[in-house]
């Protein structure tokens, strides 16, 4: 069973208490927010034709609203909450990292991780923390603070606890999301001395700070040294999209691993 992400902790032990132990209880636990209940929001499928009970939602509920009075067709008062106008709709996004051990001695089997219409790089980055975050929590371990870090990584907006510890409550100042890093590059193979082979996916070039992240890998910063073109010339920028170029890694690393640069791309 899959419950509804308005349910708070105490409502999820009492389901748990009250059902058979062996029915699996999965609950969401990153991610958007719906300003609806649980996704069944209409103005999706109204406004744009994207139903967002079948996971297209175009969430309508972040765009900038104005009122209109009956009457006075055309006429828009805004609603200020700033100079750059009021998203009285808008949601936090959901982060429950931090409270792993209050949700698995609530009795859930399984976490949900929003994943539709996300890119493979949040998903991985997401899912990752949450794993090394679960282990330690069930290990009574600390969490690595590295892997707590991730989920700032990846573009989100606002953070909340849910509805897990009362109302998440609104955020008003913006629609945008935080988007503060961007992936520069991918490995597609590695030997065990480090000479990576990589494929460009954004700009960036020898002497910036970057950081290397991937399948079972500690993510960790290097400074970008000099690179090497397909021909072995030396290569101070790689520009061409997707072209093959080497750099030297401090450490082997697995294919999928990600070099990502801090950038903010966050919408003014």
């Amino acid at each position: 069973v899959i419950l509804a992400r308005e349910l708070s902790l105490e409502e999820i032990r009492t389901i748990r208490d009250k059902t058979p132990a062996d029915l699996e209880i999965e609950a969401f636990v990153h991610g958007a927010m719906c300003v609806s209940y649980s996704g069944r929001c209409l103005l999706s499928n109204y406004m744009t034709g994207r139903d967002s009970s079948r996971g297209a939602c175009a969430q309508p509920c972040r765009y900038q609203y104005a009122l209109v009075e009956e009457k006075r067709p055309g006429e828009y008062f805004p609603v200020f909450e700033d100079e750059q106008g009021t998203y009285i709709l808008n949601s936090r996004d959901m982060c429950m990292i931090d409270h792993l051990g209050d949700l698995c001695g609530a009795g859930l089997s399984s976490l949900k991780i929003e994943g539709r219409a996300k890119s493979a790089y949040y998903a991985a980055i997401v899912t990752g923390a949450y794993r090394h975050c679960l282990d330690a929590a069930a290990a009574g371990e600390s969490v690595d603070p590295v892997w707590r870090d991730e989920v700032e990584h990846v573009s989100h907006r606002p953070y909340s606890t849910g509805f897990y510890y009362g109302p998440p409550g609104q955020y008003y100042a913006t629609s945008r999301y935080v988007r503060e890093w961007q992936v520069a590059a991918v490995v597609t193979d590695c030997d065990s001395a480090g000479h990576a082979v990589l494929s460009l996916r954004n700009k960036f070039r020898a002497g910036d700070t970057v950081e290397i992240v991937g399948p079972d890998l500690r993510p960790f910063s290097i400074t970008v040294p000099e690179m090497r073109d397909e021909a072995g010339a030396p290569l101070v920028e790689p520009r061409t999209p997707q072209m093959k170029f080497y750099m030297d890694l401090p450490k082997a690393v697995p294919p999928y691993s990600l070099v990502r640069r801090g950038v903010d791309l966050s919408a003014k």
